[in-house]
């Protein structure tokens, strides 16, 4: 780590203030002396890519109705102030601005992610919110962006192996949110750390009922970076907090960590967490990209997949998209697992993991079909398309039956071989690298244990480590990069059965939206000019050039 002493490996269980450095100084002095020039070209790129996507994400939710609650609700208590709303114009402060922004981003999960995080949101909203409060340039707002990205993902990797993950990781909206205005409001590297130590005094934790099938939801990334926002502007008027929170037997990593790795905060300045951005192409669950993309091109190489042609759909997915699609069907209290055969459809093999019993189309909603791989698929399969107009409730129950059709038909198991594909992935980063080379024998077995008391859940088993052994030697499927930043796997395998017997079938290992794919430009093009004017997609090209006003005109303005 730069400038700091990293914990042995051996010692990541049993912190203890004589052992550490404060690593959150570290972080302050890296955030205040960071400058556009110090950031590579292909990080500029990804950086300039996140605030078009993540502009486009929350004017898309705005055309919906989800997103009310939130709009309607803060206009009760907003203050007025000189940073806008997107989906609405209006100016308010700072932390209100910022905060509806991430809630409309949020909304129908079409925002992307880096190694390891969903960052965007409090990466974006809070760095447009305080640059356009405090007249900051939009040279100025980028470097934020990119301040906020590699502190956020740094502590959700440090934290990976803990009690939340995914976007359940509302902490890091804390300290990207911090990180960003702390970087806008020019504070030196001391000050900087008291206002990422000041977010995370409080640190939020996702609870799962609220987060899995409510429109509460919508307020997981809001809430905690308003609140970072916010402990930078306190920092700046001379508020201090525990720099040594992280580390302290009694702070943030003996909370959210079962097995914590403070060597995920180095690499400051060598190596690039925006480096490995990917943005959805489809609304809802990351994990479920690759499985769309297959069933898509399915339907694109093969004729359209219709009901009378289709007798049953697999589609074998990894462990975080089958845990994430277990989770999605408690949280909406969906019936317990039944033995096969029993209302499941017509199966397409007998070594097979089916993640639960049928999703009823009676309880989807726009949260739960974003959380369930089988009812995402449904959608797809229905509408010949999965985007923002199918996430909206009023269209699942008009085509409630059709769905339940299609869901009688669908099947999501577990595949360890390409589970072993997103290990092989992460292999490939020196952090990955060494987080995989923690996990000790011993450390699995705990990791096993507390897994099991916190989600009803277990790892990956002999038989599954076995497998996934033998397909991560296989590769038999292709690496699909040629794009220009580093791969995240997230492979997938769709098969489908049709009514002459025959069966087709596609894999996808890499995200169509990776920054790592040739195709990246154009899928992150085509989502732009969905819900953003022309204007705005050449300005975000050019970012740091742009006029901030102008900009922001451009990101209000509707498509076109």
């Amino acid at each position: 780590m730069d400038g700091a002493r990293p914990f042995p490996r051996s010692q990541c269980q049993r912190l203890a203030p004589a052992d550490v450095t404060a690593h959150l100084e570290v972080l302050g002095r890296w955030v205040a002396g960071l400058r556009l020039a110090d950031v590579p070209p292909r990080t500029l790129r990804a950086a300039r890519a996140q605030v078009l996507d993540m502009a486009a994400a929350a004017r898309s939710s705005a055309r919906g109705g989800e997103v009310r609650c939130v709009l309607d609700g803060a206009a009760a208590f907003a203050s007025p102030g000189r940073a806008t709303a997107l989906a609405t114009g209006a100016r308010l402060g700072p932390a209100d601005a910022a905060a509806a922004n991430a809630a409309c981003s949020m909304a129908q999960d079409f925002d992307d992610i880096v190694w390891m995080g969903h960052t965007c949101h409090s990466a974006v909203f809070a760095s447009l919110a305080v640059a356009q409060h405090e007249g900051k340039t939009s040279a100025e707002l980028l470097t934020a962006v990119v301040a906020a990205n590699e502190v956020a993902g740094r502590l959700g990797a440090s934290s990976f192996l803990g009690p939340l993950n995914g976007q359940m990781w509302t902490f890091v909206h804390l300290v990207g949110a911090a990180a960003a205005t702390a970087k806008l409001l020019g504070l030196d590297g001391e000050r900087t750390a008291h206002a990422l130590a000041i977010s995370l005094a409080q640190p939020t934790f996702a609870l799962q009922p609220g987060f899995l099938r409510p429109s509460s939801k919508l307020l997981a990334a809001a809430t905690p970076t308003a609140t970072g926002l916010q402990a930078a502007y306190f920092a700046r008027a001379g508020m201090t907090g525990a720099l040594e929170l992280l580390e302290d037997p009694r702070g943030f990593w003996r909370r959210f960590s079962f097995l914590p790795m403070p060597f995920m905060l180095g690499g400051l300045g060598r190596a690039w967490v925006l480096d490995t951005l990917t943005v959805k192409t489809f609304p809802g669950c990351h994990y479920f990209q690759t499985a769309l993309t297959a069933l898509e091109r399915l339907s694109r190489r093969d004729g359209p997949l219709t009901p009378e042609r289709v007798r049953a759909v697999r589609v074998e997915t990894t462990k975080l998209a089958c845990e994430a699609t277990r989770f999605a069907r408690e949280a909406a209290a969906f019936p317990s697992p039944r033995p096969r055969g029993e209302g499941q459809g017509e199966g397409l093999g007998e070594d097979v993991h089916p993640v639960r019993a049928l999703s009823p189309a009676s309880a989807m909603t726009p949260v739960t079909v974003s959380f369930d791989l089988a009812q995402s698929a449904a959608v797809l399969l229905v509408a010949g398309r999965l985007g923002p107009e199918e996430l909206n409730q009023r269209w699942l129950d008009e085509h409630r039956e059709a769905l339940r059709g299609w869901l009688q038909r669908l099947e999501v198991t577990h595949d360890p071989a390409l589970t072993a594909k997103v290990l092989a992935g992460a292999r490939a980063l020196a952090a990955g690298d060494e987080a995989l080379k923690a996990l000790s024998a011993r450390a699995l077995l705990k990791l096993r244990r507390r897994y099991a008391e916190e989600y009803q859940s277990s790892l990956l088993g002999w038989g599954d480590l076995l497998a996934g052994v033998r397909g991560a030697l296989k590769r038999d499927a292709p690496e699909e990069t040629g794009g220009d930043g580093v791969p995240l796997y997230f492979p997938a395998r769709v098969t489908v059965r049709l009514a002459d017997g025959r069966e087709v079938s596609e894999r996808v290992d890499l995200p169509a939206g990776s920054l790592a794919s040739p195709r990246f430009e154009q899928e992150l093009k085509a989502k732009v000019l969905r819900e953003l004017p022309r204007a705005a997609w050449d300005a975000g090209l050019a970012l740091e050039s742009q006029d901030l006003g102008d900009l922001i005109t451009a990101f209000c303005a509707p498509p076109g």
